[in-house]
């Protein structure tokens, strides 16, 4: 590379960067906090995705960049920051003047224009095209789409979803990625995605890798758990500008008042053991000291304004970081269940033996409706095997868990459907005379 070329691909990366970062900040001093937030959300969705998205293209050969520096797998990671930021964050925050369609045509023509001329930076090959219409199905409008919803306090179960994925993928992907870099600049070790895949394959780890994956799942199932438990119950999601307008104390925040954050620690815990990597658990450490402090303490004055006093006492009865074994403030809840019935007829009792929390059993011949499954009428109502699910919340911590892994997405459907095939099947009860 001559020095004339070097200087035109420095100009060119400086632009890339610098341009959009300066223009989503000209707009981003004129927005609320909520936007500002959503705005936040839909940029860091397309830095993930963009990321994955430059690397496949060059793999595949569907263009290449002609620099060096700050780089990931070929990839200079500045100029896909400034991406993203043009991608993410600007439709979200000029949508208080133009119509966030117009801005997405806008920047995809603007993009299929500009790649041709961004050589040496950037030189495109063939079938380039590939790369462009996969960056823009899996980068730019599910983007959009999470900023937009997030901004305007629309489709709460798909926004809370996205979260979920998005900050998925920053705790499994993200994290351990800048571990990895780390480890290979301070370290001079040789990590790497490619590296763990390498050893998984050829079966490293054994039992000790195994338990640990387990115990991921678990820890992934109580995080789901509690996320749900903010969208249906709350109506709220996990991300600070997008907060639940009602207090939960049901699921997991029955026994701990932070189960997000503490599950976040544990599983980067649980990454830096099968991952090898020791920046991953000084990660976690460091959550874990954020969450314990500068996030509690900037969290606590607006949730005493938003919920008041049943804040006061919820956080009376809850620790931050360590469970409770018997739940706190759960809402109370009935459990209906069948005494005429015989693969019903046991439940009441069981559950009366262990003397749960603020969860009363009755038969369900006694409900004014005709109830054909095991009912669970509470915060929520939920019948079948979700329904006692639920109902384990209010025993101990053990059965709780035990509880929010039947209610799994998936598995909870697929078990229902195993107790039906077993002879648990919908039946109408018969009202003693």
């Amino acid at each position: 590379m001559n020095i004339d070329t070097g200087l035109s691909v420095a100009v060119l990366r400086s632009c890339a960067v610098l341009v959009p970062v300066l223009l989503v900040g000209a707009f981003w001093v004129a927005s609320s906090a909520r936007v500002r937030g959503a705005a936040f959300l839909a940029m860091l969705w397309n830095f993930l995705a963009l990321l994955l998205v430059n690397v496949v293209a060059v793999q595949n050969g569907w263009w290449s960049f002609g620099t060096t520096g700050t780089m990931w797998s070929s990839v200079p990671v500045d100029v896909v920051l400034g991406w993203s930021a043009l991608w993410g964050a600007l439709p979200i925050l000029l949508a208080r003047w133009v119509n966030v369609s117009v801005t997405v045509c806008v920047l995809i023509a603007a993009d299929v224009l500009a790649m041709g001329s961004l050589r040496p930076l950037v030189t495109l090959e063939r079938a380039w095209w590939w790369g462009e219409l996969l960056a823009v199905a899996a980068a730019l409008l599910p983007g959009v789409l999470l900023g937009t919803l997030t901004s305007n306090q629309r489709a709460l179960r798909t926004r809370a979803s996205m979260q979920v994925v998005l900050f998925g993928a920053v705790l499994v992907f993200g994290l351990p990625t800048v571990s990895f870099e780390l480890a290979n600049v301070l370290l001079a070790s040789d990590s790497g995605w490619s590296t763990v895949g390498n050893r998984l394959a050829a079966g490293g780890g054994g039992v000790v890798d195994s338990l640990l994956l387990q115990l991921a799942l678990v820890v992934v199932v109580i995080a789901l758990r509690a996320v749900a438990d903010f969208a249906v119950i709350g109506g709220g999601t996990p991300f600070p500008w997008d907060p639940p307008i009602r207090l939960v104390t049901t699921g997991p925040y029955a026994y701990v008042a932070n189960p997000m954050q503490a599950s976040a620690v544990v599983l980067l815990l649980i990454l830096a053991g099968l991952f090898r990597e020791p920046f991953l658990a000084g990660a976690a450490l460091l959550a874990g000291a954020f969450g314990a402090g500068l996030a509690t303490w900037h969290e606590k004055a607006d949730l005493v304004t938003r919920f008041g006093p049943g804040w006061d006492d919820y956080r009376q009865s809850t620790r931050d970081w360590i469970p409770r074994w018997t739940p706190a403030l759960i809402p109370s809840a009935t459990l209906y269940a069948s005494v005429t019935c015989d693969p019903c007829s046991t439940v009441g009792p069981w559950f009366a033996r262990r003397r749960p929390v603020s969860l009363e059993t009755a038969a369900a011949e006694d409900h004014p409706e005709s109830l054909t499954r095991v009912r669970y009428e509470g915060a929520v109502t939920l019948t079948g095997t979700r329904a006692i699910a639920a109902a384990l919340e209010h025993v101990s911590l053990g059965w709780a868990v035990l509880g929010w892994i039947l209610r799994a997405p998936i598995l909870g459907w697929f078990l229902q459907i195993l107790v039906d095939a077993a002879g648990g099947a919908p039946r109408t009860v018969r009202v003693p005379d």
